[in-house]
């Protein structure tokens, strides 16, 4: 448990808590008289030293291999920054409490046994794990509902929640979007002002909160949302739509389109607006609310005679549900500039964080290859939501079920077409139509590949002039045809391997995350390449609003971090930053400033395909750079938060 408040797991902090419990009780056992608690045991000579010394040596013989330092590798070592792996141990202790007690009832009773067992589980941390992984291994739509509704269903941790949200002036329901496909969703509406404030706003943010498509409505979201009507004094609607596997798709984004469209129709008078200035909108989605967004994006555009929103915000969005290993070679492209993961750097082809030190690479064991390669290196690449298949919060084998229950009994979809689907294959037409999109992901999500790639589909999408074939690094063709056998270190694919460019040039077409600044670590390492250091821009630039796409990856985080927002800091400065990016969309307050650091903020101006990047965040959020996620999955350095 110790590792788990420190933030990190490690053998030697564990060896360290076994060695210490073992002189604790033989100390304990050395008093005459018994502690407090086993006085009644004293009666009965020394039983409740035999107890405790057998107890004792069960702990050590169950962490013997820590003691004698024979212990399995740490897969999730350098996979989190200290204070997410906090907060994933306190909610795989929850999620294995709840689960364990969810068949209890009465209600009372069982919210009662959840809070017990989460507490015994926080404490015996293994078998924590190891509930969660047999539950998720044949997860049903109760277990996946009774682990993201605890927040809301439970009502000590509604408590604790509502001590961390911010209060508000503002909070209704209201019914809206009835259409005839669909019913009427009921909307949670928030405002921090008074009543005459609410009926003059002209500014709403509808929000399409997340859940895996199954589960979670707005009031599992109500501490990041209500810091959003806060900071951006605008009305925040969040969309209760109906869930799978009762509401198949696309029947949710049907429903939130309809909302979408009465409040563009009526100009949010159904909410209870007044004047006749239009009101401007703005759309906001995490997880698979991003995934919906997208299609009510897609439905605004396909529509005749409706205005479109003001700008898009996208926080870890699903945008591909196909769930497979392998990347496509233009894919693996897109994402060379951003963290290329060639697993040959690694002791173990599946690994994500530094390798140990007394095995080496796969990279070095090479010893012949082909003389028939391409000019142009492309690794085999693992998609993100196989190279982190250890991930605490979404595993593979939870999104493939949440896949399974929103397709339902509809006829299998081509998920390489279905844009509603997968809006990562949408048509460049549509795309280039997007207004203003901003990203937000972190490092470790298994999804971060989606951003990526629906980031970068969007801006080429936008490009007048795109012509892949005049990007020199974009050729496939072959060279040097040879059947023979070379050896590996003097061939000519070892020094494109090793010579492979980690940022990109500015004149390339291609996508681009562009760095932000090194940690502390890194600043004061000589090592480090001038390359992969930061480049400073300068007083902000006007742009052409329509082209801007913002992409921030946040390092040392995975999925679901807003959900943490009572335990995980950085949770409230990111929702703080997303306020921030609310509010420019909302007052089309587009610029490039040294304040508004991300890991990639494309700017496309009319005249010019050169790339802007920012460099400070005023919230300390700590955001990963293109260099820094090269140089640790593709070379296995720590984290900067480590």
């Amino acid at each position: 448990m110790l590792d788990h408040i420190l933030g990190k797991p490690s053998a030697n902090v564990r060896r360290v808590q076994a060695l210490g419990t073992a002189l604790v009780t033989l100390l304990v056992t050395r008093r005459k008289k018994a502690p407090w608690g086993l006085g009644w045991l004293e009666r009965r000579s020394s039983l409740w030293k035999t107890l405790l010394g057998w107890w004792t040596l069960l702990y050590l013989l169950r962490h013997m291999d820590d003691v004698l330092g024979l212990h399995a590798p740490e897969p999730l070592r350098e996979y989190y920054s200290r204070s997410f792996y906090r907060a994933t141990w306190v909610f795989t202790a929850l999620d294995a409490g709840f689960w364990t007690a969810m068949s209890v009832r009465p209600k009372w009773l069982r919210d009662t046994l959840s809070l017990v067992f989460s507490a015994y589980y926080l404490v015996c941390t293994n078998r924590a794990v190891e509930k969660v992984r047999k539950v998720r291994a044949l997860v049903t739509i109760e277990h996946l509902r009774v682990s993201w509704n605890k927040g809301v269903e439970n009502p000590v941790l509604r408590f604790v929640r509502k001590l961390h949200q911010p209060q508000l002036g503002i909070v209704r329901n209201v019914m809206l979007g009835e259409s005839e496909s669909t019913e009427r969703a009921r909307c949670v509406v928030m405002f921090d002002g008074s009543e005459e404030e609410f009926r003059a706003c002209r500014m709403v943010v509808l929000d399409v909160p997340g859940g895996g498509f199954v589960s979670m409505a707005p009031e599992s979201h109500t501490e990041y949302l209500a810091a959003w009507a806060q900071r951006t004094k605008a009305i925040v609607v969040s969309v209760d739509y109906a869930k799978a596997p009762e509401y198949p798709f696309p029947y949710a984004i049907d429903q939130c389109f309809a909302v979408y469209r009465e409040l563009e129709l009526t100009n949010g008078q159904c909410i209870g607006l007044e004047g006749t200035e239009r009101v401007r909108f703005v759309l906001a989605g995490d997880s698979a609310g991003g995934n919906i967004a997208a299609g009510v994006q897609f439905r605004i555009l396909e529509s005749e005679g409706l205005r479109g929103p003001a700008g898009i915000v996208f926080v870890y969005g699903c945008f591909n549900v196909d769930v497979r290993a392998w990347m496509t070679r233009n894919e693996t492209r897109v994402l060379l500039g951003t963290e290329a993961r060639d697993h040959l750097h690694h002791a173990s082809p599946l690994a994500v964080a530094k390798p140990t030190r007394h095995a080496g690479s796969l990279d070095a064991r090479v010893r012949v290859v082909s003389g028939d390669q391409p000019s142009a290196y492309v690794p085999l690449t693992m998609t993100s939501s196989f190279t982190y298949f250890n991930d605490q919060v979404l595993t593979p084998e939870m999104m493939r079920a949440m896949v399974i229950m929103y397709v339902g009994p509809n006829a299998r979809p081509d998920f390489r077409t279905d844009y509603y689907l997968s809006p990562v294959v949408a048509p460049d037409h549509l795309l280039a139509r997007f207004p203003p999109t901003y990203f937000l992901c972190g490092e470790k999500d298994p999804m971060v590949d989606d951003t990526v790639l629906f980031a970068s589909r969007i801006r080429n999408a936008k490009q007048p002039n795109k012509d892949a074939a005049n990007d020199s690094n974009a050729q496939a063709d072959v060279s040097g045809r040879s059947d023979r056998y070379c050896a590996y270190r003097g061939s000519a694919l070892y020094r494109r391997r090793h010579s492979q460019p980690r940022v990109r040039n500015s004149s390339s077409k291609r996508f681009y995350i562009g760095s932000t600044d090194v940690s502390e670590d890194e600043d004061r390492a000589s090592n480090v390449p001038r390359a992969l250091r930061m480049t400073q821009f300068g007083e902000p630039q006007p742009q052409n609003s329509d082209a801007v796409i913002k992409v921030k990856l946040v390092a040392g985080m995975s999925h679901g971090f807003l959900q943490m927002y009572s335990l995980l800091p950085e949770a409230r400065k990111v929702a703080a930053m997303c306020g921030e990016w609310l509010d420019e969309l909302l007052h089309d307050a587009h610029s490039i400033s040294p304040y508004s650091r991300c890991a990639s903020e494309v700017r496309i101006p009319p005249s010019s395909d050169k790339l802007a990047i920012n460099v400070m965040d005023r919230y300390g959020v700590e955001i990963v750079s293109a260099a820094n996620m090269v140089r640790r999955r593709g070379h296995g350095l720590a984290d900067p938060l480590s």
